[in-house]
């Protein structure tokens, strides 16, 4: 700004520069850990481990600040406390990155997104936690109150009911089937669990189940048995409740024969209700009732009277009177039945189901999962016979307001059948619901608006009350018409209602929304209602009848025609001639559960893994010129359990037979390379050799022969895919949407089923074996949703469509989520197994990671070192990134834990005489200016003090942190001075057949072919402790960037000019811009010689190198030569002895 008046103006020119400091050793620590970890605090989630911040780059301070981020490093052990060292899930990365910050205050730390915690293992499918609010019928924890009768001992004997839990055990594998004849004995009882109506079961002498209660039960157990050769007088006879038998015969079967002819009424009088047969095994007569409500109007319901005719019942041995039938009792511990011999004689088999907990008696145990607490909580669910006996016995006094919503009860005799049929000739039966209480007054609306009813019409309504077991006897209500015309409006209907005089009911119009001018019927205690129409339809007008009410215990929900809260009464109910009511308003609904011994779960979450740590467990099938077939469906008289899994050969089948061409063996002795399979062969050539003349010998005989694994092309090889999941019969099930339950090992080996994604048969020889990953164990699995569904396998029939590897059929009835083998297989075609499969995934979704992360590309994350700790995998992936940052990176690369502290061995993998197609545990591939490789492992302890196998990195990478904080980058880290490592007590490597630590000294001898292979040593030497001692960059040539010291100076001289240089971008193009860039590199430069950098250097920036040409397309050159500053890595100290005085005269 000018002066306008006198003063002073005082301005400031920057024309001030300077080299920005470098932030020091910046490393980024690129990890693998479980999710969802507790942070250091011990509460809450640690951010770092969500699945949202994976991926991320977090900068992180100090040690305290990654604690909280990540969670503490966790290392495994095993159930001894013992370190399970080189376990695939520890936490290499986490761990050395905490010992860096110990000593620093700035590193980037990016977790991958693989969840380890995934790949601990199990021998069964992980799922996920059950949702909030999760019922589960607790199979295992409930007891189911069966008794049976003995008219013989005169006692009762507990049964225990086999419990069903799968459709597959059932009469066309339907949840409504009785249970298969194969399941059980005779005499046993069963449970179907598998429907909510829980129904309970008998198998009868006859190996058929039936329901216990029904008519089909009652004609299984006899009332009277006569023994076997007892024989009457033909013409003679009895009577039977009044009927007349004659017998036209000696025989107890012609006896029989009389008396179901009188039975069906084809020759005389009906003998209603009984029945009589020879047993075929015992040949004993016996004489049933079916147990409805048929019997002589003398004796009663369920009864045979018996009376003398001309002599029948003295030759059957038969007292005369009254004989009661079998009965099936429900009813509570003090009301124990009276059916020993002096009271009611009940026949043998007779059940009482105690309603009761006490004395073994029914305790049906329900449970609540809870998100909150992540446990399931038990739930009383008393037994009560009706809904109205469930109100009357929770809330006695209230009638149904001290309810709490979520109360629940057992309902047994679900239809409601009164006991031996008094009332409408059908059998109370055994079953069993769940039932849960919504609370609130109970409320049905009608959604018929504005109805018209006709005067004089009636229904019945029977309503609960307080203090009151039974429904309220029945009010009946008269429609009128106000007008005094024949019909009536809803006015009216609610007039009429009024007049019945209810206790706890009333009903009103509705008077706004959707439905106004509809009925709304209320119990005001939350009770219970049920009505009948008693004459006309009244209940149909006002849309209350049973079109309009759900079927008893079903619910649809948000039903555009049925009305809330409104059933169809159950059958027994509406059957009895003494009630007959039609529809029922409860808040009562059945319960929706999960029934099973085991706490339910829900489905796994797609893309959830799954560490299968079954090792005997292998569906192997064989290609028989057309297609895959399972292994015994194609050798038939191979084992029937398919291949042995044992650490010594077999000599026998697994069921003792003898071995046969073609038996399977997998030696479970080397787990590292499994699967070792043999394949049996009665023909083997055998060589040995003639011990008296040392001729070598061939012959033929029985061996076991290895199958190579990495042979997928002929009859003698296998391959390694998914294959299949179920058999034929167990693909899938009505209302299918998971993976479902696999089939057994023993069925699929005899079955030919493939799933659609199965290999290509075509493609493959006869002969070849096909190893079903799917299936089979000790891998690593992926669930994946809908992976098998008629959109990516549409219609079928023809070649191409449906499932193309079985019969083209349609894939619309099977399981549509499947496990996908994740592990894959190596690059030789063999699968990956064990803890190689787990390193594989992990391995894969960390190249995965470094390869696409774009965030640790940019110049804001300004690391300048970069190691994936434990993972030699990635050298290669952390190469290219360094390229794609300009190699303004230093690559630490770790060497594998197991490898053995030889010459030979490490020579081996350096040069990669594996042929191994990447970085690993097999050989060395990669070479890089700008990567250094370090052997051997190093021993330490985690946080918690245990002992642990660490990688080189994580003692290099702290040594690169000491080594620049009392000195520079281009010091080699290495040596007494610099390279000591303070962050391990001892060095070595993992005994791959003992996983023990074998400390080791990297001898010189060691060290030498260490250099010539151009890996650095970390070894002890005494007085020093642990060293690093070597400073070599894998380099494929021969420069002075072949050291590590050097490679690094380039890193920071390239990070460094950068910062130099980008101030005079956009400045004009000319001699002095020249003049002044070159002067801050030379002055920037000359700092480095006074640090020991450089021996000298040379900075050319004029018109020589920057022509008109160059100028014009706007750039500008600064040619920099530099002599780098080498280590001492070779020291020469030639040792003269000389005689006595000769030195002295030397110096004269």
């Amino acid at each position: 700004m000018a002066l306008t008046s006198p003063g002073v103006e005082v301005s400031v020119i920057n024309e001030s520069f300077y080299v920005p400091s470098d932030a020091g050793t910046t490393p980024l620590f690129i990890v693998a850990s479980s999710q969802d970890k507790l942070p250091g605090s011990g509460s809450g989630t640690a951010s770092g481990t969500t699945t949202a911040n994976a991926n991320t780059a977090y900068l992180i301070s100090s040690q305290r600040e990654l604690t909280e981020t990540f969670g503490d490093p966790k290392f495994y052990t095993d159930v001894s406390g013992n370190s399970l060292h080189g376990y695939e899930l520890n936490e290499w990365g986490l761990q050395a990155a905490y010992s860096f910050l110990g000593i620093a205050n700035r590193a980037y730390v990016l977790r991958a997104n693989v969840d380890t915690a995934d790949l601990i293992g199990s021998a069964s499918a992980p799922t996920a936690d059950p949702s909030d609010g999760t019922y589960w019928f607790d199979l295992a924890s409930s007891s189911y109150g069966l008794f049976e009768w003995s008219q013989t001992d005169q006692k009762f004997t507990a049964k225990t009911p086999t419990l069903i839990t799968s459709v597959g055990d059932l009469v066309g594998n339907s949840s409504t089937g009785a249970p298969k004849t194969s399941i059980g004995s005779q005499g046993d009882y069963a449970i179907n669990t598998t429907h909510v109506s829980n129904k309970i079961y008998k198998k009868s002498s006859g190996n058929a189940w039936n329901q216990v209660g029904s008519s089909a039960w009652h004609l299984t157990l006899p009332v009277i048995t006569v023994a076997s050769g007892t024989t009457v007088t033909s013409g003679q006879t009895m009577s039977v409740n009044g009927v007349t038998v004659t017998p036209l015969g000696t025989a107890l079967s012609d006896v029989a024969t009389a008396m179901n002819l009188s039975s069906d009424g084809a020759d005389g009088p009906t003998l209603a209700g009984i029945s009589a047969s020879v047993h075929a095994t015992t040949g004993n007569l016996e004489i049933f009732h079916n147990g409805l409500g048929f019997g002589d109007s003398t004796a009663g319901y369920n009864t045979i009277r018996f009376e003398e005719g001309t002599g029948v019942l003295a030759s059957l041995g038969i007292t005369a009177g009254t004989k009661n039938g079998t009965k099936f009792l429900q009813d509570k511990h003090t009301n124990r039945p009276t059916w020993k011999t002096a009271d009611e004689n009940r026949p043998n088999g007779s059940v009482w189901h105690k309603t009761t907990s006490a004395n073994s008696g029914s305790n049906i145990v329900a449970k609540l999962y809870s998100t909150a607490s992540g446990a399931f909580a038990s739930v009383s669910a008393p037994l009560y016979a009706t809904n109205h006996s469930a109100i009357y016995n929770v809330d006695p006094t209230n009638g149904g307001t001290g309810i709490a919503v979520g109360t629940l009860y057992t309902q047994y005799n679900i239809t409601e059948q009164t006991v031996d049929g008094q009332s409408d000739n059908t059998t109370n039966v055994g079953d069993l619901q769940l039932m849960r209480y919504e609370g609130g007054v109970t409320t049905i609306s009608s959604k018929t608006t504005y109805p018209s009813t006709t005067a004089a019409e009636t229904f019945t309504v029977r309503e609960s009350l307080k203090n009151q077991e039974a429904l309220d006897t029945a009010k009946t209500v008269t429609m009128v018409s106000g007008d005094g015309s024949t019909l009536g409006d809803e006015h009216d209907f609610v007039t009429a209602f009024a007049a019945a005089g209810f206790t706890n009911l009333e009903a009103s119009v509705i008077t706004s929304g959707e439905y106004k001018g509809a009925i709304e019927i209320k119990h005001n205690l939350g009770g219970e209602f049920r009505m009948n129409n008693l004459s006309g339809t009244p209940l149909d007008d006002v849309g209350f009848g049973t079109s309009a009410a759900h079927s008893y215990g079903g619910y649809t929900a948000n039903s555009t025609t049925l009305i809330d809260n409104l059933y169809v009464t159950p059958t027994g109910d509406s059957e009895d001639s003494t009630v007959g009511n039609e529809v029922m308003a409860t808040n009562w609904k059945r319960l929706s559960y999960t029934a099973s011994s085991s706490a339910p779960s829900n489905e796994p979450t797609d893309g959830q893994l799954w560490y299968d740590t079954s090792i005997d467990e292998a569906d192997i099938l064989e290609h028989n010129g057309t297609t895959w077939r399972g292994y015994v469906s194609v050798n038939s008289t191979s084992d029937p359990n398919g291949p042995q899994f044992s650490a010594t050969a077999p000599t026998t089948q697994s069921d003792g037979t003898p071995l046969v061409n073609k038996d399977l063996w997998v030696d479970t002795t080397d787990l590292e390379n499994y699967p070792k399979l043999y394949k049996y062969n009665t023909s083997a050539t055998l060589s040995s050799t003639n011990t008296a003349n040392q001729v070598a010998v061939t012959t033929t005989g029985a061996a076991w022969e290895l199958v190579d694994k990495t042979d997928q092309t002929t009859e003698d090889g296998i391959l390694f895919a998914d294959a299949r999941w179920h058999t034929l019969a167990e693909k899938g099930a009505d209302g299918n949407t998971q993976a479902g339950t696999e089939s057994s090992i023993k069925d699929l080996l005899s079955d030919n089923f493939l799933d659609p994604d199965a290999p290509d048969p075509t493609n493959y020889p006869q002969g070849m074996l096909l190893w079903n990953t799917r299936r089979s164990g000790y891998n690593i699995k992926e669930y994946n949703n809908n992976y098998i569904t008629t959109t990516k396998y549409p219609s079928n029939g023809s070649a191409g469509l449906g499932n193309i590897r079985y019969s083209n059929e349609s894939v619309a009835g099977y399981y549509p989520d499947r496990w996908v083998t994740k592990s894959g297989n190596n690059a030789d075609g063999s699968g990956t197994f064990g803890r190689k499969a787990q390193r594989k995934v992990i391995v894969q979704q960390l190249k995965s990671e470094i390869d696409t992360n774009q965030a640790i590309r940019e110049d804001q994350r300004g690391f300048n070192v970069v190691a994936t700790p434990g993972y030699p995998e990635a050298i290669a992936n952390m190469i290219n990134l360094n390229t794609d940052r300009n190699n303004t990176v230093f690559v630490v690369g770790d060497s594998p834990f197991r490898l053995v502290g030889t010459a030979t061995a490490i020579q081996d993998w350096a040069n990669n005489a594996a042929a191994a197609s990447d970085n690993g545990e097999d050989g060395l591939v990669s070479a890089s200016d700008y990567l250094g490789v370090f052997y051997p492992s190093g021993q330490t302890t985690d946080n918690s003090g245990t002992t642990i196998v660490v990688p080189p990195s994580h003692m290099m990478l702290r040594t690169l942190a000491n080594n620049d904080n009392v000195a520079y980058p281009w010091f080699a880290p290495a040596g007494t001075r610099r390279g000591v490592v303070d962050n391990a007590t001892a060095v070595g490597y993992i005994d791959e057949s003992e996983g023990e630590f074998k400390t080791i000294s990297v001898t010189e001898s060691v060290r030498d072919t260490m250099h010539t292979v151009k890996i650095n040593p970390i070894t002890f030497f005494s007085g020093a402790g642990i060293v690093n001692f070597g400073n070599l960059t894998k380099v494929s040539g021969s420069s002075a960037l072949d050291r590590i010291n050097v490679s690094r100076l380039a890193v920071y001289l390239r990070t460094q000019l950068d910062a130099v240089a980008k101030p005079f971008i956009f400045e004009p193009n000319d001699e002095l811009t020249r003049n002044e860039i070159k002067q801050a590199i030379e002055s920037f430069l000359l700092e480095l010689v006074g640090q020991r950098a450089l021996y000298d250097y040379l900075v050319v920036c004029d018109d020589t190198n920057n022509t008109p040409t160059r100028i014009d397309r706007n750039e500008l050159y600064v040619d920099i030569a530099i002599e780098p500053v080498k280590s001492v890595e070779f020291i020469y100290i030639p040792l003269r002895i000389k005689n006595t005085g000769e030195i002295a005269k030397l110096g004269n």
